[in-house]
């Protein structure tokens, strides 16, 4: 997957030095959101550079996993900033299943952590993630559970089993992912 820009912010424990990264430019998310369905699904492939996804599995389903939660985001009027703090969601509980190898549970927990203090007063400190209202990140949470942790099983299948299985033509590649796509419309 590809991480954009970096920003580097202070950690409040011990005043280490933590890179945030954004999953999607702002560029790239004013792109997409410009595009319709079909549009968004080309530029997201060009933007996490895939580039077998005629044979990949694995490529095929990351295009369908951020496609679609790209899409649902925009039928939502989310603004840009929402955007990209959505998708940078979604990118970081992937993350948590493919490189950190993290269980169901633990990933459902560094996800409460990341999206805690939604809804706080101007007043209070506020993280990046609290741009979304608390219905807009009970939504979000929503999303999440049927798209990635109704199948957490198959995706730590997807990224730890030892081979990848190859889709057997395009045909099924795009049936695949425009079935997945009109579920969340």
């Amino acid at each position: 997957m590809c991480m954009q820009d970096e920003v580097q912010v202070r950690d409040d424990v011990g005043g280490k030095k933590i890179t945030n990264r954004t999953f999607l430019s702002l560029s790239q998310i004013t792109a997409l959101s410009e595009e319709n369905l079909e549009g968004i699904e080309k530029k997201m492939e060009e933007f996490l550079n895939l580039t077998q996804l005629k044979t990949s599995l694995k490529e095929a389903i990351l295009l369908d996993y951020f496609t679609a939660g790209f899409w649902w985001a925009k039928k939502r009027n989310f603004s840009l900033i929402q955007l990209s703090g959505f998708m940078d969601l979604l990118n970081f509980a992937l993350e948590n299943l493919s490189s950190k190898h993290m269980t169901l549970g633990d990933n459902l927990k560094e996800l409460e952590r990341a999206m805690s203090g939604i809804g706080e007063t101007e007043s209070e400190e506020r993280s990046d993630l609290n741009l979304f209202s608390v219905e807009q990140a009970k939504a979000i949470i929503d999303y999440l559970v049927t798209s990635l942790f109704e199948h957490y099983k198959a995706y730590e299948y997807l990224f730890h089993s030892r081979r990848e299985e190859p889709v057997i033509s395009n045909e099924v590649s795009h049936l695949f992912r425009w079935n997945s796509l009109c579920r969340v419309t």
